[in-house]
C-alpha cells in the first residue's frame, strides 16, 4: 500500500521527514517493519504524554510496531500502555508520517499512523517499556519541550 493509499484509508494528511541515524540504529530500522503506530495522548488538563527511549536524543510520542495481524488502533493502545503505563482510549488518526531513515549513502523508508488518544487517569507507570532498557522515562508536558524529535508534528496538533 502506498503512503497516499495508507493515508486515504483514514482520510488524513501525509507528511514526510528525514531522520539521520547512526549505523546501529539504521541497521535496526532497516531490518524491522516498515509500518508503525504512534499516539498523541492527552490528559484532562490538555497535557501531552511523551517518552524518551534508548534510540532518541529527545522526547517522542509513544508508539511502536503492530504485532502480526494486530489492528493499528489496538497496537496504539498496547504500545502506549507498554511505554507509559497509561490506559488510553484511541480516537481518530491525525496523520500518516513517511520518514526516510538515512545513514551515509543508504536510506530506507516507512510509514507511521499517528492517532489521537486520551488518558482518563494521568498516573504514569513505573515499569516502562517492553524491556528494562527501552524507555528511559515518560512525562506529561503542557507545551512542546525543547528537545523533542516530534516538535513539528506536535506543532500541527498540540495544543
Amino acid at each position: 500500500m502506498t503512503g497516499e493509499a495508507f493515508a486515504d484509508r483514514w482520510d488524513v494528511p501525509t507528511t514526510t521527514r528525514t531522520v539521520r541515524l547512526d549505523a546501529g540504529e539504521f541497521e535496526t530500522v532497516a531490518a524491522g517493519p516498515d509500518r508503525w503506530v504512534r499516539a498523541l495522548v492527552r490528559d484532562g488538563a490538555g497535557r501531552v504524554a511523551l517518552v524518551r527511549n534508548r534510540w532518541s536524543d529527545g522526547w517522542v510520542l509513544p508508539g511502536g510496531k503492530p504485532a502480526p495481524g494486530e489492528p493499528f488502533r489496538s497496537a496504539a493502545v498496547r504500545e502506549v500502555r507498554e511505554e507509559t503505563g497509561l490506559s488510553v482510549t484511541v480516537e481518530r488518526p491525525l496523520e500518516v508520517v513517511e520518514p526516510t531513515f538515512v545513514h551515509g549513502g543508504d536510506s530506507t523508508s516507512g510509514q507511521f499512523v499517528v492517532f489521537e488518544a486520551h488518558a482518563a487517569d494521568p498516573d504514569l507507570g513505573e515499569d516502562l517499556g517492553a524491556d528494562a532498557t527501552e524507555i528511559r522515562e515518560a512525562d506529561w508536558f503542557g507545551e512542546v519541550p525543547s528537545r523533542c524529535e516530534d516538535a513539528e508534528l506536535l506543532a500541527r496538533h498540540f495544543p
